[in-house]
């Protein structure tokens, strides 16, 4: 039987990329294991796409070690369905959003044990593969705001430092769980006469689908209610209201003031030296929240003299390209050209920029 490259919808987008698998040919596995959504790729040696997948959240803190192992295994089970029969890892990298650094040796098994083959595969912080994908290595500092909010500093000896990424109880300032929440909250602020008049309100009834906001509270105060869900709010308030409304428009210089100042407090740990620093951005909310974005660039450059960045590679290529350097495969321009590819037609799927 012939085997399926239709995954998730994602065949439209990248059938064009797809490359010819034969039972020899050397498969290297990268995964993103973000706090909402999880990414995988299978490609060869040259970098060439060979398998797509998507999958829910590998935040094993979060979400919970059997979700998280189950969505791993759909992951890797949508990728060998789109190989060939037997055909073996090479070495594979999982970014993981439950992890500051590299796991332990116990917190791979329990994560990849049936899975990957844990000799062969390496699980480490999802910042990590962002970084290695924006950087390739190269000194600088990576900004990241998805669902969550973390940077990471690295210097010109190798050294990194991190800063943030404490989840959404402890801080993730500027990510998108942390503006949907301080939007709640400036509603509330208004509703209850404490706060300037805000459109937020109406936004929020609409999300949640309620008539009154006191009714978002059995909803958001359920023991199954995900932190992903209020963090999608962010996107949703922002096409609503942007540009429109005094109150949110503050939030999102606050948000990017905050991941400023996370930047620059890992800058200086890392003792980077570089000048102009370079800086890359990372994530759903920097690529999507223009407001968020230019306050987050002009308190940078308020501090520090900055080069914004595009980053080289997705963080989910840069788990693929980690993977293959972990093989011993030199990760040449040529190879980061060919993985780039992918990102490439990836990038048509965003929406545009708020």
């Amino acid at each position: 039987m012939p085997y399926d490259r239709t995954v998730h919808g994602l065949k439209s987008r990248t059938e064009i990329l797809f490359t010819e698998v034969s039972h020899n040919t050397s498969v290297f596995i990268g995964i993103d294991g973000g706090g909402t959504h999880s990414f995988a790729v299978a490609v060869d040696s040259s970098g060439k796409l060979l398998a797509a997948a998507r999958a829910g959240s590998l935040n094993f803190f979060s979400s919970g070690l059997p979700t998280a192992r189950r969505n791993l295994k759909m992951l890797v089970g949508l990728l060998e369905r789109q190989l060939p029969p037997n055909i073996q890892c090479k070495r594979a990298v999982v970014g993981c959003a439950a992890l500051f650094s590299g796991a332990s040796k116990s917190e791979q098994e329990k994560l990849c044990h049936g899975i990957l083959p844990l000799a062969r595969t390496r699980v480490v912080s999802d910042c990590q593969t962002a970084c290695f994908g924006a950087t390739l290595g190269e000194p600088g500092v990576v900004i990241i705001s998805g669902t969550g909010s973390i940077v990471l500093a690295q210097n010109e000896v190798g050294k990194s430092r991190r800063v943030g990424g404490w989840g959404h109880i402890l801080g993730d300032p500027g990510s998108a769980y942390w503006i949907a929440l301080e939007s709640v909250r400036a509603a509330i602020a208004a509703e209850e006469g404490l706060g300037l008049k805000t459109s937020l309100g109406r936004a929020i009834r609409r999300w949640f689908k309620v008539k009154k906001l006191t009714e978002i509270v059995p909803a958001i105060y359920r023991p199954d209610f995900a932190k992903e869900e209020l963090a999608a709010l962010a996107e949703r308030v922002a096409k609503e209201v942007a540009g429109r409304d005094a109150v949110f428009c503050d939030i999102c210089r606050r948000a990017g003031r905050e991941l400023a100042s996370q930047a620059l407090a890992a800058a200086r740990l890392a003792r980077l030296k570089a000048c102009p620093l370079p800086v890359y951005l990372v994530g759903g909310v920097l690529a999507r929240n223009s407001l968020v974005r230019a306050n987050l660039v002009a308190a940078l450059k308020k501090s520090w003299p900055v080069r914004i960045e595009e980053p080289r590679l997705s963080p989910l290529s840069g788990a693929a390209a980690m993977a293959l350097r972990d093989a011993g495969v030199e990760v040449t321009d040529r190879v980061v050209a060919t993985i780039a590819r992918f990102d490439q037609i990836e990038r048509v799927r965003r929406p545009r920029q708020l």
